[in-house]
């Protein structure tokens, strides 16, 4: 990205052999962030980033979902006190306003899984002041992922530290196995990416399992790894560089 800003939160669709990155673009200037996308063809050639999501608050961590052949976003809206949806009208530029899922509650990075007939909602809620919004992750339940009344799961939070409790991407099926990864800050923020295997999940229990990790100890300029995302044949993550002002 340029200097002036950053980017973050990658999440891909695959649509006619195009590669569409859809992630946060936060200007340092004004202190807050803006949903943009990028396009990548099959041969390595990208264009440059579109803005196609802006508030008057920051929105960041742009996770999409289809549904009844519809794409929607549910971009991280913290600051608004909301779970926002927004529906896509012409693909991929035009998004507007479709539902809000919940309100009066500060959550990040929420993502949707279906499984089972049914849309289950993961998303960290920082309950108390001064709590870090990493550590605790709550896991909500619905018939439709449009819904305004979702139920929350008996064992919410069924994660409270700052090991596993805030996403790092979408949920993923691979070889059978359903994986949820997730942020490691127990160092800092955005230090590495811990992959869970869902062994549980219904509407009385939840389990999961760590199965492998990524760190930062490839490169020493790199000191975070902050996010995973994976398409068809791509994979993006984002990381974090020491760099001098």
């Amino acid at each position: 990205p340029p200097k002036d800003r950053f980017w973050a939160d990658p999440f891909i669709i695959f649509k006619d052999n195009i590669y569409y990155v859809f992630f946060e673009e936060f200007i340092y200037k004004k202190n807050k962030g803006h949903i943009s996308f990028l396009t990548i063809k099959e041969n390595g050639d990208y264009s440059k980033p579109t803005k196609i999501l802006e508030r008057s608050y920051h929105l960041s961590y742009p996770f999409i979902f289809t549904h009844n052949e519809k794409y929607y976003m549910i971009p991280e809206s913290s600051t608004n006190n909301t779970i926002d949806a927004y529906e896509c009208s012409e693909f991929p530029k035009r998004w507007s306003f479709h539902t809000t899922l919940m309100e009066n509650i500060t959550a990040t990075d929420s993502i949707l899984f279906y499984k089972d007939g049914k849309w289950w909602l993961f998303t960290s809620i920082t309950r108390y002041q001064n709590q870090k919004r990493e550590n605790e992750l709550f896991l909500f339940y619905s018939d439709n992922p449009l819904s305004d009344k979702w139920i929350s799961h008996p064992k919410n939070p069924i994660v409270s530290n700052s090991k596993g409790s805030r996403s790092a991407g979408k949920i993923f099926e691979e070889n059978g196995k359903i994986l949820r990864p997730a942020q490691d800050g127990s160092k800092r923020y955005g230090y590495g990416i811990i992959f869970y295997q869902i062994n549980v999940l219904n509407e009385i229990d939840y389990q999961e399992k760590e199965i492998r990790t990524i760190y930062p100890n490839w490169d020493k300029k790199i000191i975070g790894v902050h996010s995973y995302e994976q398409e068809n044949k791509l994979t993006v993550i984002d990381v974090r560089i020491k760099k001098w002002r």
